[in-house]
C-alpha cells in the first residue's frame, strides 16, 4: 500500500492510496463524527483516490510520552475504542503505530482509521505498549510499572474492552472538605474517664446496698415462716412461704458473693494475662480487648532500608492494586495480587497467586512453602527477610 507524509502550508498530512470499496466508513471519516479519529478528506490524483489525514492539529504521543499520566491516557484510549465500536467501526482497521497515535488537549488519544489493512487490534495494542516501554524514561518506577502490568494483563487475561476499562477505571476523588483540627482523643479520654468511673462506682455502690438490704429482708421473712411452722405445724401456705423466702435468700447470697469477688479482683490475675491481651475490669465495666500478635514481619533486604511490612491476621495479601490488598507494593513487576501469607497450625506459609514474575524463597521459585525465621523472600524484584519477631 502506497503511503507517505506531505506538508501543505501550515498543515501536515499522512496519505495513503484508497483501494478498498468503502461507503459507511467514508461517510464517518468525511463528517469527522468522532473526535478520536484524525480528520480525513479524499482526493483524486491520476484517476486514483487517496486518503488525506490531517495530523498537524495534534501532538505526536511519543513526543510527550514521559509527560502524560499513562493510567488516565489508556483509560481514555479504551473509552475511544468503545465509542468507535458503538459506531459499528471495525477496530482492526485502526493503525496503532508509533507515528500515528496523537494527543488532543494533552490527554485524549487520536487515531488513524485506515480501512486498507486489517490487523488484530489487541495484537496492535500489545506491540504498541512494547514500543512505549522502549521510549519511556524509567526514572518514575510507578509509570514504568504501569506499562509492564498492562501488557502482562492483556497477554495473560485476554480481556475484552469493557473488562480493560474496568481494570483501568480511576477511583473517584474524595470530596474536598474544610480542614478541621484533629481531635485530641487523649484529652477526651482524660476528661471523660473520671466521669465514667464515678458513675460506675455509684451504680456499684447502689447495687451493693440493695443486695445487703435484700438479704436482711429475706432473713426476716424466712424467720417469720419458721415461727409460723412451729406454732401451726406443717400448714401448706407456711411451708410454701418458707421455701420461697429461703430460695430468695440463697439467690441474694450468691449475688453478694459475686459482687464482692468482682470488687476485689486480685491484681495477679491481670498480670498473668498474655502479652497481646489487655483486660479492662473496672467496677462493673468488664471489656476484653484482643490485639492479635502478627504472624511475622518482612524487612527490606539488604538491611539498612526502613520499609517494614507487618503480617497481621491469619491471611495477608501483597500486590500492586490500590484497593483490596492488605499491603500495596507499587513496584515494577509486582502483580495486582502477587503473594498470600497464611497462618496454619502455628506455622507461616507463603503462597504465590499465579503472579507473572513469581515469588522466590531463598532464591527458589515457589508455589506454596512454609517459612522459617531468616528466610529471604523475593517478590518480583523486591527483596525482604522474613522474621517472626521484631527485635
Amino acid at each position: 500500500m502506497k503511503e507517505h507524509w506531505i506538508r501543505e502550508g501550515f498543515s501536515n498530512y499522512y496519505t495513503a492510496k484508497k483501494q478498498a470499496d468503502i461507503t459507511y466508513e467514508k461517510r464517518i471519516l468525511l463528517q469527522h463524527s468522532l473526535e478520536c479519529l484524525l480528520p480525513c478528506e479524499f482526493r483524486m490524483e491520476d484517476d486514483e483516490e487517496y486518503y488525506y489525514f490531517e495530523t498537524g492539529l495534534y501532538f505526536p504521543l511519543m513526543e510527550k510520552i514521559d509527560q502524560i499520566d499513562p493510567a488516565a491516557f489508556f483509560y481514555e484510549f479504551f473509552c475511544a475504542l468503545e465509542e468507535m465500536e458503538s459506531y459499528l467501526l471495525n477496530l482492526d482497521y485502526l493503525k496503532i503505530e508509533e507515528d500515528l497515535v496523537f494527543l488532543r488537549d494533552e490527554k485524549y488519544p487520536v487515531f488513524c482509521y485506515l480501512p486498507e489493512e486489517e490487523i488484530n487490534i489487541y495484537e496492535q495494542i500489545r506491540n504498541f505498549l512494547e514500543i512505549c516501554m522502549e521510549k519511556i524514561s524509567y526514572d518514575d518506577r510507578k509509570k514504568a510499572g504501569f506499562y509492564y502490568e498492562l501488557h502482562s494483563y492483556l497477554t495473560r487475561e485476554r480481556p475484552n474492552i469493557r473488562q480493560i476499562k474496568n481494570y483501568l477505571k480511576p477511583e473517584p476523588e474524595p470530596e474536598k472538605e474544610e480542614s478541621l483540627p484533629e481531635p485530641d482523643f487523649r484529652q477526651e479520654e482524660t476528661e471523660e474517664a473520671p466521669a465514667a468511673l464515678d458513675k460506675g462506682k455509684t451504680r456499684n455502690l447502689i447495687r451493693g446496698i440493695l443486695l445487703i438490704l435484700g438479704s436482711f429482708f429475706c432473713i426476716g421473712l424466712t424467720s417469720f415462716f419458721i415461727v409460723k411452722l412451729f406454732v401451726y405445724g406443717l400448714y401448706y401456705k407456711f411451708v410454701l412461704g418458707f421455701l420461697i423466702s429461703a430460695m430468695c435468700f440463697g439467690a441474694d447470697v450468691v449475688c453478694l458473693v459475686r459482687y464482692f469477688r468482682e470488687k476485689h479482683l486480685p491484681e495477679d490475675e491481670k498480670e498473668n494475662l498474655p502479652e497481646y491481651t489487655q483486660l479492662l475490669a473496672e467496677d462493673d465495666q468488664k471489656t476484653v480487648l484482643l490485639m492479635e500478635a502478627p504472624m511475622g514481619y518482612l524487612i527490606r533486604y539488604p538491611p539498612g532500608q526502613e520499609e517494614e511490612i507487618r503480617l497481621s491476621g491469619e491471611e495477608f495479601i501483597i500486590g500492586s492494586l490500590e484497593t483490596g490488598m492488605d499491603y500495596r507494593l507499587p513496584a515494577v513487576g509486582v502483580s495486582r495480587k502477587h503473594v498470600r501469607f497464611t497462618l496454619e497450625n502455628g506455622e507461616v506459609w507463603a503462597e504465590d497467586l499465579n503472579s507473572t514474575n513469581g515469588t522466590k524463597v531463598n532464591g527458589k521459585k515457589i508455589k506454596k512453602q512454609k517459612l522459617k525465621d531468616g528466610d529471604k523472600i523475593q517478590i518480583a524484584r523486591e527483596e525482604f527477610e522474613f522474621t517472626e519477631k521484631m527485635v
